[in-house]
Order: C-alpha cells, then sequence, then structure tokens
C-alpha cells in the first residue's frame, strides 16, 4: 500500500510541477493518478465503497461544472463552454481523478478549501507579477493533495478514503 501511496505522492509532484512551470500538464498523468488512487482505495475500502464514493463525486463535480456553465452563458448571453477560456482540461481532469480516492465529504471540503488556498495565492501573484494571467488550479490542487496524503499518513485516525473521522468529530 505504501507503494501506491508514494507513486501517487511522485505523480501529484510532478502534475505541480509542470502547472507551475508550463501551465499545462500532459493529459495522459490524470488517467494514471485515477487508477492508482483505485486500485489504493480498493485496497483500503473495496470496490463498492471506491465506486459508490467515485460517482458522488463524479456528480458533484458535474453538478458544479453545469452550474458554472449556465453562469457564464447567462452572464455573456451566449452559450459558453467553460475549458475554452476559464478553466483548462487539466484542472477537469485532475478533479474527475480525485473522487476515486477521497470519499464524498472529504472530496467537497477539499476542494472547496483547495478554491479558496488557490485563490488567495492568485491574488497574492497578482500583486507580485503580471506575466502570467494563467491559474495553475490543478497544480497547486495536486500540491495541497500530496500535503493532505502526507498528514493523513502521519495521523492515522485521519482517512481521506473515508468519512468516519468527520463522522467522530462531529460526535
Amino acid at each position: 500500500m505504501i507503494l501506491f501511496q508514494i507513486l501517487i505522492l511522485v505523480l501529484l509532484v510532478f502534475i505541480c510541477y509542470q502547472d507551475l512551470l508550463y501551465r499545462a500538464v500532459y493529459w495522459w498523468c490524470f488517467p494514471i493518478l485515477a487508477i492508482l488512487m483505485v486500485v489504493l482505495k480498493y485496497r483500503l475500502s473495496g470496490i463498492q465503497q471506491t465506486l459508490t464514493d467515485a460517482g458522488y463525486g463524479l456528480l458533484f463535480l458535474t453538478a458544479q461544472l453545469f452550474v458554472l456553465s449556465i453562469y457564464f452563458s447567462a452572464r455573456h448571453k451566449k452559450i459558453i463552454n467553460i475549458t475554452d477560456n476559464y478553466l483548462g482540461w487539466g484542472d477537469v481532469l485532475f478533479l474527475i481523478a480525485i473522487p476515486f480516492y477521497l470519499s464524498p465529504v472529504n472530496y467537497v471540503l477539499f476542494y472547496i478549501v483547495s478554491l479558496i488556498l488557490v485563490l488567495l495565492y492568485a491574488i497574492t501573484t497578482a500583486k507580485i507579477t503580471t506575466n502570467n494571467k494563467h491559474i495553475p488550479l490543478a497544480g497547486l490542487q495536486a500540491a495541497l493533495l500530496g500535503i493532505a496524503m502526507i498528514i493523513d499518513y502521519l495521523n492515522p485516525q485521519l482517512a481521506l478514503y473515508d468519512d468516519g473521522w468527520l463522522y467522530f468529530l462531529i460526535n
């Protein structure tokens, strides 16, 4: 299991490096990431839980992308494909890959917290430099997921693949 975690971390570092440096990531990184995450989660919680959690995460992402498309289409008074100017395909592919490991609640929490942190990064760097207006969303989210996975590994009570720690925290 540790081998899969290391491979995922190496791939997350590679995605982060590529996106920060080139503002683009090789597309093949994301299917490999998804496969590694499926295998890791399968070994931790079984195939039924893996597919169920991935389904919920992908449903949430689809709803988000649909709402964004409707919003930008209404704003511009024409049909807008958000992957043309607003969201890169690497960003979408990364968000498709990670629900194969994260539980539904952890996916939504990661999604929201990472978007807030990336927004803060974008605001900060916009004041420093004006040479590139593209935000390396997938790369920064990959870095944040890598950090979260390291924390998860060091703290066995926290399990990104299971919502149990949140239910324990609430009760």
